[in-house]
């Protein structure tokens, strides 16, 4: 039996050339993600990845908020990431002891572009990856992608998301993971689901 009061998020992030435009709202999107959701009960860890390129690890099943600079450069590979960080998050949640272990575990992508530079998975390889995680341990799986982009997240077998790719946009994503994330974790019943819209507006005003 897991820790029913206990979340885990594995938030990974989009670090591409693309997000130059945007960076500025992106960063304080995430900021204000993890503040908000570390000052609500019951307890939370955080992996946050970032990719272009290369994939880094900003911090990993933290229990705190950190301050998360973007700095855009490089490519998208998307896939990779994806996999490896599905494969490392599994890794960290093994090596807790069953009882300890988060009862609910997200897995959240977003991206405003499209794959263009992995070399070690393909898109049947990672959802493979998110159906064996789904299947066994019950992990709850988003992609949030940007218009076009959004199509990725279907072909890895997660939930899909759309928002668009301007500034308000993309803080608006991360308000929308915000307030689908207080939702989630307020709802003690096994059944609470995480449920984010199809198609998050740019602005909620």
């Amino acid at each position: 039996m897991t820790n029913a009061e206990y979340t885990h998020l594995t938030l990974l992030v989009d670090r591409s050339g693309s997000m130059g435009s945007v960076q500025t709202d992106a960063q304080g999107g995430i900021n204000e993600l993890l503040a908000k959701q570390f000052a609500l009960p019951g307890k939370l860890t955080v992996t946050l990845v970032e990719f272009d390129t290369e994939i880094d690890t900003v911090v990993r099943m933290s229990t705190e908020p950190v301050t998360y600079l973007l700095e855009p450069r490089g490519m998208t590979r998307l896939l990779d990431a994806a996999g490896i960080e599905i494969k490392r998050t599994g890794a960290d949640l093994a090596s807790i002891d069953e009882a300890e272990r988060p009862g609910r575990v997200l897995f959240v992508v977003v991206t405003d572009g499209q794959e263009n530079s992995s070399s070690e998975y393909r898109f049947e390889q990672v959802r493979a990856l998110v159906e064996e995680q789904i299947s066994a341990y019950q992990w709850v799986f988003q992609f949030i992608g940007a218009d076009d982009a959004a199509w990725q997240g279907e072909s890895m077998g997660m939930k899909t998301a759309k928002y668009r790719p301007s500034g308000k946009g993309t803080r608006n994503a991360y308000k929308s993971i915000d307030d689908s994330m207080m939702a989630f974790r307020a709802d003690p019943s096994p059944m609470a689901a995480f449920s984010m819209p199809d198609d998050i507006p740019e602005d909620d005003d």
